[in-house]
Formats: C-alpha cells, sequence, structure tokens
C-alpha cells in the first residue's frame, strides 16, 4: 500500500525521481516503485510551510498555519496559526519494519508535556479541526495488509493540464486492521505522484477522497502545490496548500524530533515565528 511519509508536503506529495519504463508492471511493483521513489524524496532533511483552509459541514470555515521540519521517518509539524493554538507541536516517528506502528505526539503548550497517542479514538482524533485524522498524516497500513490490482490507465484533468494515471485498487486482506478497507488510487504513469484517491468504508460506501487541485515543481520534478482532502462521511472539507518548500543550509539533527525536546523548540531558529 501506499506509504504515508512523515512530512504534510511529503505524505501527500510522492514524487518520483525518473520516469516509468514502458514495461507491464502489476500494481504492486507500481507502489513500490512510488515507495523507492518518495525514499530518496526523503532523503536528507526538509521544510515547510502549509497552510489548512477548512470548509464544515454547517459551512463555517477555519483556517491553520503551520511549519514543518522533517526527516527520514520522523517529522515535526508546528502550529503558527491561529493565535490560540500557536506553539502546539505534532510529532511523527515511522519505522520502516513491516507491522511495526508508528508513534504519534501532541505536545500543549498548557500542559508543557508531550502526550502520546495511543488508542485508536486519539489517533483518529480531527488533526487541527481538518478532515485528516492525526493517523492519516502519521501512520501508514503495511503492504501485507491489502491486495492490490491494476484496473487499466485513465486520463486525469488537473487545471489545464491532463495527466495519464494508472488506475489501482487494493482491498483489505481479510483480518487487517486498515481504516480503509477497499481505497482507490490514481498514479502519474510518467512521475509516479498521486494524482487522486477515494477510500470506501466498511460498507461499501465512500468515506473520503483526495485530490491534486494544482500542479507545481519542487527541485524539478512533478510535485503538487494545492490538494483538496473531504471527509464524505463528515461532509467536511479541507484544502491544503504548500506555500513554501525547501531544503535547510544543514540537516536537521535528531535530537529535534526526540519527544523530550518538543518544549525546548525553536520557532524562530526554523522561521515558524518571529
Amino acid at each position: 500500500m501506499l506509504k504515508k511519509l512523515t512530512t504534510i508536503g511529503m505524505t501527500l506529495f510522492s514524487v518520483a525521481l525518473l520516469s516509468v519504463v514502458a514495461v507491464a508492471l502489476t500494481a504492486d511493483e507500481i507502489l513500490d516503485m512510488v515507495d523507492a521513489e518518495a525514499d530518496t524524496l526523503a532523503e536528507g532533511s526538509m521544510i515547510s510551510i502549509i497552510r489548512f483552509d477548512n470548509v464544515y459541514s454547517d459551512n463555517t470555515t477555519g483556517t491553520n498555519l503551520f511549519g514543518s521540519l522533517s526527516i527520514p521517518n520522523r517529522s515535526l509539524i508546528y502550529f503558527m496559526e491561529p493565535a490560540d493554538v500557536i506553539g502546539t507541536v505534532f510529532l511523527t516517528h515511522e519505522f520502516d519494519e513491516e507491522g511495526v506502528d508508528s508513534r504519534l505526539w501532541l505536545y500543549l503548550p498548557l500542559l508543557g508535556l508531550p502526550k502520546e497517542l495511543v488508542s485508536e479514538d486519539e489517533r483518529g482524533g480531527s488533526f487541527a479541526g481538518s478532515s485528516l485524522s492525526y493517523s492519516d498524516l502519521g501512520d501508514r497500513d503495511g503492504d501485507d495488509d491489502y491486495d492490490s490490482v491494476l484496473l487499466g490507465e485513465e486520463d486525469v484533468v488537473i487545471g489545464d493540464q491532463t495527466r495519464t494515471a494508472y488506475k489501482i485498487e487494493a482491498t483489505a486482506v481479510p483480518g487487517a486492521d486498515v481504516d480503509d478497507p477497499r481505497t482507490i488510487l490514481w498514479i502519474d504513469t510518467e512521475f509516479l505522484i498521486m494524482l487522486k484517491m477515494e477510500a470506501y468504508n466498511d460498507l461499501g460506501n465512500l468515506s473520503s477522497t483526495m485530490d491534486i487541485v494544482e500542479l507545481g515543481e519542487f527541485e524539478g520534478k512533478l510535485t503538487a502545490n494545492v490538494m483538496l482532502a473531504a471527509d464524505v462521511s463528515a461532509g467536511s472539507t479541507t484544502t491544503i496548500t504548500i506555500t513554501d518548500q525547501r531544503r535547510p543550509d544543514a540537516a536537521v539533527s535528531e535530537d529535534v524530533f526526540l519527544p523530550e525536546n518538543i518544549k525546548a523548540f525553536d520557532a524562530v531558529l526554523w522561521g515558524f515565528a518571529d
């Protein structure tokens, strides 16, 4: 199954470094290639600024701004706006071992200590009131949890571009503990970026979607500038915009991502505060 990377920018926008060779591929081979190229992109360190624009079922709205630091298998998301959540931090540790769950922490300045999110209710809670959960940003389902089938190729229109995509259906194997029993992915055939996704619940109903609505480039490669996440069940949407993405001058130390160091995190040093 397509892995969820450990930064919002990379969680949502896996980019290939090379074009796909024109040979017959299976769904699992395509997803493995997406994972491998995403791992290549994740090497080193990344700084991102991301905005969430939420529209809720009652048509009220809300906006959040985040600063994100990431290295392979580690990410830190700092809440920059609105004022009442400044200084909140979401920390993720991901592991390469099959079957080993990610560890997630939430730091609230008023409490002064990071709380690890362990239960399904905690991990499934809404991230900053958005259509995404903490689990969406920090977890990934294992390859062994799904049977994946290549359904063919389809064109996907994004803005003024028409991209050809592999259409892949992934169905959970019996007994697998997964969030989405059935998922359909559209993967760009040239650059292996996920163009859109549909997830279905236990009843077979559409539960959530993810669509790129604006394409861009990062380090000369195709990526996503804007994505739209929809929680169909709740009737809410979140537009995710990457306003800045860059490599730091020097690699980010692993010490930054230790739970015990969150309280001392220097937002000014990383450009997340004045």
